[in-house]
């Protein structure tokens, strides 16, 4: 399906750096009574089974296909609700991607995610953005380097001016190899909190 194309388009772009930086600049108040387009946001568990318990979200692993590091749902550990998801360290890196959701080109959109890490490297986590044509080709990409730290952080990035023809889009997580801790990934977010005017 053009899903499943789109979703290995995203792997193989996750590899690559070719992405854009926004210079619209929104904030979290303009989210108040807009409904998250991601499907569990707060990494919920839906089941007992580790295939199905994320349930809104795909794992994999950079280089796509090595093994997966210890990714869980964690129940302790949280910045919203009960729940987050621990990545420990591992020597690949892990990367989270969202279900899709419909998104316009004339749409404005706030993407946020709350990390943090114990891990004596501070590791770098990439949040990005990423649209698609109905066809599963990728039309805009914009990302954030967040750099964790040990209390939770929220990062975001805002994201406007899509191309024309533009259907659906993602929202993908990358966590780097580490070599201790864990890194907690929690309260995810992609809200269209805009829309441009069209003259």
């Amino acid at each position: 399906t053009k899903y499943a194309l789109a979703l290995m388009a995203l792997l193989m772009l996750l590899i690559s750096s070719c992405f854009v930086s926004s210079s619209l600049a929104y904030s979290e108040s303009q989210t108040q009574d807009v409904p998250n387009l991601l499907l569990n946001p707060s990494f919920n568990p839906y089941s007992l089974d580790p295939a199905t318990a994320l349930r809104g979200w795909t794992l994999d692993s950079d280089p796509s296909g090595s093994p997966l590091g210890k990714v869980v749902i964690d129940t302790g550990t949280a910045l919203e609700g009960k729940t987050s998801v621990r990545v420990d360290a591992s020597d690949h890196a892990v990367i989270l991607i969202s279900d899709s959701f419909k998104v316009i080109r004339y749409g404005g959109y706030y993407i946020r995610v709350g990390t943090r890490s114990t891990s004596s490297e501070m590791p770098e986590v990439t949040l990005r953005f990423i649209t698609f044509k109905d066809n599963g080709k990728i039309y805009n990409r914009f990302k954030k380097k967040i750099k964790t730290t040990p209390e939770w952080t929220k990062s975001s990035i805002s994201a406007g001016f899509l191309k024309p023809g533009v259907s659906f889009g993602r929202v993908a997580i990358l966590i780097p190899p580490f070599k201790d801790g864990s890194v907690w990934i929690d309260d995810a977010g992609c809200w269209k909190v805009h829309h441009f005017r069209i003259d």
